[in-house]
């Protein structure tokens, strides 16, 4: 079949995932399309198996993936037809309703198309051969096509439940089941032939080699934190990672398998009993001598052999003489003399390098045989699988270390489910589990976002609505710790392009900025604050004033120029610290005087510029600056109050006098001077008479 004769089904409802998938396999397959379940079945059942593969999206509107997976199975389609499921729906639950409805393999979004072309390559070459030898078979005899329909489905059962445990455990996993496959088989033939109480046929020794990969499916219940414990285990830890064998055969009641088989019977008791040893020292039930199945004993053998010579997190690896060594003394436990017998006579096609136990078992004479070509290509094939998927697990391992040394929390928000899943960092910056459902809620009882800077947060809201749907926000959200701290939001947004701009999921990073935004703002005060006093510096307060008067509050204002009297003189007398300390006490007083919302600051040594906001009375401005003199002559030059400090002030009114910084500053100058001039320690409020008087404003520094 040539490459565009092969028909590839596309399945999902975002024509952006289509078109990535198009592009990753239109070189090999004629691509087909579909955005629900429903067009899927249109086209499946109009072309029917010349499609060689279906890849299909599990949340869909109109139908879902999982209810395509169940048409194809009531029709049985399914068996002809391989459907990969490629979603970014990741729980065991999900996955695990995907394979019992037939499902040939899952991928998990995001992915690496490399892989995905790998996966994809194998299960159609999988299938192909599949059906080539099922071809086959229809035209021998009836023995031989019930023996082979058998051994079809036990391969499809080891392939899926081996994918399952693969997907989320150990990396090492398909070769440490290959490895015991071929220890569990030599096994097996020196003990057949050394021991005839223990009479096997060849069709068995297959058979429980095959079911030798089931021991320890039940560890993928077990926590992280014990099964990859780099140390001994505590007794507590103990006793959890040895309920690994009851629940591999509660997983193994759950699949959906014919339970009266050979191979099921074989997996359950190799499962549940290959750590049961001899004396009865064992687990889970303490069975004791030929009480334990002969094959949970080969295979409880072959994986303690196994575990010793290979290095693990919690120890290295040991030779095999050592290993050796190790069992006879019992310092793994006690096992049947008959079998230990065995294992002697055949320790030398044990050591074997790891290739050579990779290839298929020789017959039960021992002798090696060559494969036929057929054979040896789907041993390939099927190695080629296991390489693929401990690359994805590679992959998604990197993912999660990368995020973890970055100190970024990693998120992936679904709008549509109000669920989301957080990198493993979030426990320890925000004190939240790393799956939260419900989140709105979540969000609402537990006040995350600090309620000054909701409105900011909720602009990552608008994204889908943007031509380029990504943003960055800086939020204050409550911490570990129980405080809020500063926290930069980056965000992107992944959308239906169908022009309903319909959410599908955010996914960003949260990082900590706290530090750098405090260091900002201080700079920030630094750059705008006078140091002596705390009040704004001169370039702020005349910003702040310009940017009050163009914003347009209504025109409505005073400006207060003030100056202290006979400064020089006070740090002549008295010392540049009794001037620093008047000039403290003054800011001080402007402080206590005038709102937080007026504008106040130092232009100069001894001056300085109040912008009293909303006001427009002359005798309202008269009473504040009567109250401000009065305050001024609290302020003492010496502590026994014989010298005291007195301010002169000059007014302009905003619009009366000016509506621009320059104008007000001009006339408020001018006014200043004729206060000045009438006495000191008093204030005038800018009139036209003024204008007669000669006074003329330099602008220089404070233009």
């Amino acid at each position: 079949m040539e490459p565009q004769d092969k028909i590839m089904l596309v399945v999902d409802d975002m024509e952006l995932n289509r078109a990535i998938l198009n592009e990753l396999f239109s070189s090999s397959y004629k691509i087909l399309e579909a955005e629900n379940g429903k067009e899927a079945l249109k086209l499946i059942e109009e072309y029917g198996t010349s499609i060689v593969i279906v890849l299909l999206d599990l949340i869909m509107p109109v139908m879902n993936g999982f209810e395509v997976l169940r048409h194809l199975s009531s029709s049985g389609l399914i068996e002809e037809i391989p459907v990969v499921m490629i979603t970014s729906e990741s729980s065991e639950q999900a996955i695990l309703e995907g394979y019992n409805l037939n499902a040939t393999d899952v991928i998990t979004k995001p992915f690496n198309p490399d892989i995905v072309r790998k996966r994809v390559e194998n299960t159609v070459e999988l299938n192909s051969y599949k059906q080539h030898l099922e071809n086959k078979v229809q035209s021998q005899v009836d023995t031989i096509e019930k023996q082979s329909q058998e051994l079809e489905k036990v391969n499809n059962f080891i392939i899926d439940t081996l994918s399952t445990i693969v997907e989320f455990r150990d990396v090492d996993t398909g070769q440490h089941v290959k490895r015991i496959r071929m220890l569990t088989k030599v096994l097996l033939y020196a003990v057949v032939s050394e021991h005839r109480e223990y009479a096997m046929s060849e069709e068995d020794i297959n058979v429980i080699s095959s079911a030798a990969a089931m021991h320890d499916i039940g560890k993928i219940s077990i926590p992280d934190h014990i099964l990859l414990k780099p140390g001994k285990l505590t007794k507590e830890e103990f006793e959890i990672m040895k309920t690994h064998t009851t629940k591999g055969c509660k997983l193994l009641d759950s699949l959906n398998y014919v339970k009266t088989s050979d191979y099921f019977r074989f997996s359950y008791d190799i499962c549940r009993y290959h750590h049961e040893r001899w004396d009865g020292g064992g687990y889970p039930d303490g069975l004791k001598g030929d009480g334990i199945p002969i094959w949970a004993q080969v295979v409880g053998l072959a994986d303690v052999y196994d575990a010793l010579t290979r290095e693990r997190v919690y120890k290295p690896a040991y030779s095999h003489e050592t290993a050796v060594k190790m069992i006879l003394d019992g310092e793994c436990g006690i096992f049947n003399p008959a079998l230990l017998d065995a294992f002697l006579k055949v320790q030398d096609i044990i050591r074997l390098d790891e290739e050579l136990l990779n290839e298929e078992m020789p017959s039960a004479s021992m002798s090696v045989e060559v494969l036929p070509e057929e054979k040896r290509k789907d041993t390939q094939m099927a190695a080629l699988k296991e390489r693929t998927l401990w690359l994805l697990e590679m992959e998604r391992e990197k993912y999660r270390i990368l995020a973890e040394l970055s100190g970024e929390v990693i998120f992936n928000y679904d709008l549509q489910k109000d669920c989301v899943e957080f990198s493993e960092k979030c426990r320890e910056q925000l004190g939240c589990e790393e799956y939260i459902e419900n989140f709105s809620d979540y969000m609402e009882k537990n006040i995350c976002v600090y309620p000054e800077d909701r409105q900011e947060a909720e602009k990552l809201s608008y994204l889908p609505k943007r031509k380029h749907p990504n943003g960055r926000v800086q939020v204050r959200l409550l911490t570990a710790r129980g405080d809020y701290e500063w926290f930069e939001i980056n965000a992107y947004v992944l959308t239906s392009n169908d022009g309903a701009h319909e959410d599908i999921v955010y996914i960003g990073k949260l990082s900590n900025i706290n530090k750098q935004k405090l260091e900002k703002e201080k700079l920030r005060i630094d750059a705008t604050t006078d140091n002596l006093t705390g009040l704004c510096n001169y370039k702020n307060v005349k910003d702040m004033i310009r940017k009050y008067l163009k914003a347009g509050h209504g025109g409505v204002g005073a400006f207060v120029f003030i100056d202290i009297d006979d400064f020089k003189a006070i740090n002549d007398t008295f010392g540049h610290l009794a001037g620093d300390s008047v000039l403290k006490a003054m800011g001080n007083e402007l402080k206590k005087l005038f709102r937080s919302s007026d504008i106040m600051g130092r232009i100069g040594g001894d001056e300085f510029i109040v912008f009293i906001k909303d006001i427009d009375s002359d005798i309202l401005l008269a009473k504040k600056m009567d109250e401000l003199l009065r305050k001024v002559e609290n302020i003492r030059i010496k502590e026994d109050n014989s010298c005291r400090a007195s301010v002169s002030i000059g007014l302009s009114c905003c619009p009366r006098d000016g509506k621009d910084y320059r104008e007000l500053f001009i006339k408020a100058d001018k006014a200043l001077y004729d206060a000045k001039h009438k006495g000191k320690n008093q204030f005038t409020i800018y009139n036209a008479e003024l204008e007669t008087r000669g006074h003329a404003t330099v602008l220089t520094k404070f233009d």
